[in-house]
């Protein structure tokens, strides 16, 4: 018996006398090796193999076993399998007798994502014609291989975590779908299949047609996942497609294909951009958040993979040598409330006109629901959107001019137009209503009431008003937001445009339905999507002045520009607006509503839309009452 040593011997090589250094140089080119630096027998012998094979140089390794054709493909074929780790090598012992030996070996990998995993293994060697050669077998990389098998690793993410309402029930979870598709071997026609597919689900035929070509002949090709619902509708079509696959899968989804799309985002298989971004631990083939809460918060909601190290045979996993336990994805709590949201999608409809609506708790700043529209648009306007508020901004307006001292029974002119400084304003459609009350004036939303007023407010007046009702303020969200921007005023022609939502005034819808919050409960609250977020809040409004906006608002409702809320049960208040922009004459209009009920606040925007009251009004009035039908 032969104990090596208890140290590396690769290490202990370093040591070689001078005399094995020069026999070894001369003796290289007669492929003397083992008889110098690893020294004579079946010890040394398998010192060089193993040397060879730690090094990556699997056809040298492979040459000093009796078999290097075999050896050969199964070192590569476990070192391609192992991600390309590389083994390190201890000889623990070799019992050597009459031309062969057995020898006991400690093998370390280094695995790509797993780290260090090792065993003991034992092969033999044999003294053929006077030089020693390793015995070749599979169990030589491990003990448990056998002919047809070899090492590779597995890797695969837990469930993926919930996103939650505000009650703690799942908003986006896994739900049944279909995936509809081809095995690319089983297709006979690729392109009439590719057709096919393209015809019923709306797709470019030939890159379908290209991937089922190119794939393997096991290979499913995807073309669409569907929603079970949305899979029955297209069933009797698709099967009438030559060659077509469905497969019963799961899939991160909301309850409906609308659901805050823009917002919640969705997950699909990584881009090659996507995974040069992430980086490890992700690869080809893994699902990740594409936009929304689902991108921004990718590796809280999917963890980290569990990879193990596994026997394959014909590439199929058969057995767990190792395992390294990944990290379960949390689950993320949103502040939404899910009745609140579908009656945001149903009020919204099937529209593909750009829309957008926000509901906000005003006593929180939670933000309940925001929907948008056209729904295939990852855009979320609702948070990001910078538009002139128009006309809902004379709810800060008329904040500034009480604190002017304007009294709501105040008469003010409405006359058609007024002229400033040479610039001509003018009510929407022509009205006029001579000298009325200022609450006239602001139910039926009077531009140039409000433009002769401007000369009243101090040059930051509406700056400063604006910021009371969250205009300016800093939104610490999880997504892109936009908080509205009331830049100074310069010139007379700047001031009046500013009194109606004009000029460089932009706000988000967002920033609107805090607008109306602020009035219900008389303080701006930071707006609050994730159940985490803190809770900030501005300055209170004083009393008097909050209950005046409140009854104004409502004066809308009943006797003003938003009728189409009257029917709604409850206390309802709005304020209307149609916001110009561009050029033309007249100018197009974005048309839009903010109101609350409650402790429920709102604010809805259609671009291009005609007005607030004929458009964003009735939205509104669809909302009340789509969530009032689904009330417990």
């Amino acid at each position: 018996m032969v104990n090596a040593p208890s140290g590396r011997w690769r290490q202990l090589s370093g040591r070689a006398t001078g005399l094995a250094i020069a026999v070894m140089a001369v003796a290289v080119g007669a492929g003397v090796v083992a008889t110098g630096l690893f020294g004579a027998g079946a010890e040394g012998e398998l010192k060089a193999f193993l040397s060879r094979w730690e090094e990556g140089d699997d056809r040298a390794a492979a040459a000093r076993t009796d078999d290097p054709t075999a050896a050969r493909r199964a070192l590569s074929a476990s070192r391609r399998g192992l991600d390309g780790a590389d083994p390190a090598a201890d000889v623990v012992s070799v019992d050597e007798s009459e031309g062969k030996a057995r020898a006991r070996v400690r093998l370390e990998w280094d695995v790509p994502g797993i780290g260090a995993w090792g065993y003991e293994t034992r092969l033999g060697l044999v003294e053929l014609d006077g030089e020693w050669k390793v015995r070749w077998a599979p169990s030589l990389i491990h003990p448990r291989l056998e002919p047809g098998t070899r090492l590779g690793t597995v890797r695969f993410f837990s469930k993926r975590a919930p996103i939650l309402d505000r009650r703690g029930s799942p908003l986006v979870t896994a739900r049944p779908v279909v995936r509809v598709g081809a095995v690319a071997g089983e297709v006979k026609d690729a392109r009439a299949t590719a057709a096919g597919l393209a015809q019923v689900l709306d797709l470019d035929p030939k890159q379908l047609a290209q991937a089922i070509r190119r794939g393997g002949p096991e290979q499913f090709v995807e073309a669409i996942t569907l929603r079970v619902g949305d899979y029955r509708k297209l069933k009797s079509r698709l099967a009438a497609i030559p060659d077509v696959t469905a497969i019963e899968a799961e899939a991160q989804l909301a309850p409906t294909r609308v659901f805050a799309r823009a917002l919640l985002g969705t997950v699909a298989p990584a881009t090659v951009e996507q995974l040069k971004r992430l980086g490890s631990p992700y690869a080809v083939g893994d699902s990740v958040g594409q936009w929304g809460l689902q991108a921004r918060f990718e590796r809280r909601l999917a963890g980290t993979p569990t990879r193990r190290v596994v026997i394959r045979a014909r590439g199929v996993p058969i057995e767990t040598l190792h395992r390294r336990s990944g990290r379960r994805g949390k689950p993320l709590q949103t502040t939404f409330d899910e009745r609140v949201q579908h009656a945001a999608e149903q009020a919204l409809g099937g529209r593909s006109q750009k829309a957008a609506l926000v509901a906000l708790q005003p006593s929180s700043g939670d933000i309940l629901a925001v929907a948008n529209r056209p729904v295939d648009s990852t855009y979320d306007r609702a948070l990001e959107g910078r538009y002139a508020p128009g006309s809902t901004f004379k709810v800060i307006t008329t904040a500034a001019l009480l604190r002017a001292g304007l009294k709501t029974g105040e008469r003010v002119g409405c006359p058609r137009t007024v002229t400033v400084e040479g610039k001509l304003f003018r009510n929407f459609e022509g009205m006029a209503r001579g000298l009325v009350p200022f609450s006239v004036d602001f139910a039926e939303s009077c531009n140039t009431a409000f433009v002769s007023l401007a000369r009243r407010l101090p040059r930051q007046a509406l700056a400063e008003a604006a910021r009371d009702f969250g205009f300016g303020r800093p939104l610490k969200l999880p997504l892109r937001a936009f908080g509205g921007e009331v830049p100074p005023a310069e010139g007379a022609i700047e001031r009046a445009a500013s009194t109606i939502g004009q000029q460089r005034i932009v706000a988000s819808p967002l920033t609107m339905a805090g607008v109306a919050a602020t009035v219900v409960k008389r303080r701006w609250r930071a707006p609050r999507l994730l159940a985490s977020d803190s809770r900030r809040a501005g300055s209170p409004l004083a009393e008097e002045e909050a209950v005046t906006l409140r009854r104004l608002m409502r004066s809308v409702v009943t006797d003003g520009t938003a009728l189409a809320l009257a029917g709604v049960p409850g206390e309802v208040a709005a304020k209307t607006g149609t916001a110009e922009f561009g050029g033309g004459n007249p100018p197009p209009t974005h048309a839009w509503v903010i109101g609350f009920r409650g402790d429920l606040a709102l604010a809805v925007l259609v671009e291009r839309g005609r007005s607030g009251g004929s458009v964003a009004a009735p939205i509104a009035a669809s909302f009340f009452q789509a969530l009032d039908r689904s009330a417990p």
